[in-house]
């Protein structure tokens, strides 16, 4: 190879370490919750090449189908990592934020988010960047892409069981009742 060669080739590759995807990600359940279930979901940060010392994002989610009980951040982001107030009318948490001296690396846990399904239906869990913490490496803020998830909450099958055997004594008297 070529000195030529090798400065393209040195360009080109520090460059795929720029542009690597520093993502946060919300890693929802695989399976459908129970209404009336309680469950968690981990907000993971993959992709971060560099040391990075925290930030913070806002979470959205259905008011309707789901109530955030609880917002815990792992106990290795140990500076100030207290979640800002949960809205479960609104359906938002603000300033989920996690912080650390040590720094993180790589692939990490952010916060583990535990809900409770309260309806049916279909529930986006929606992240977006928290203007009061931003995400910062030695070099300053860090640009992050954020990956939403959604919950999938259905009746128990023995309360549709239940539900169907009713619909049935009714329309049995009603027949009777008729004939």
């Amino acid at each position: 190879m070529t000195l030529q060669q090798h400065l393209i080739a040195a360009v080109l590759a520090t460059t795929a370490l720029w542009t690597q995807a520093q993502t946060i990600e919300v890693k929802s359940p695989v399976a459908p919750v129970d209404i009336g279930a309680t469950f968690t979901i981990d907000i993971v940060g993959s992709g971060f090449p560099n040391i990075i010392y925290g930030g913070g994002y806002d979470v959205g989610f259905d008011a309707s189908i789901l109530r955030l009980d609880n917002v815990k951040v792992p106990a290795f982001w140990e500076l100030g990592s207290v979640p800002g107030p949960i809205d479960n009318v609104a359906g938002l948490a603000q300033g989920v934020n996690f912080n650390t001296l040590a720094g993180k690396q790589g692939d990490f846990v952010t916060a583990t988010l535990t809900f409770t399904a309260l309806a049916g239906g279909t529930s986006a869990i929606t992240l977006s960047a928290s203007p009061l913490w931003p995400f910062a490496d030695d070099n300053g803020e860090v640009a992050v892409a954020f990956k939403n998830g959604t919950v999938a909450a259905v009746p128990e099958p023995t309360s549709v069981a239940m539900v169907l055997a009713g619909l049935g004594l009714v329309a049995m008297r009603l027949r009777r009742a008729r004939g």
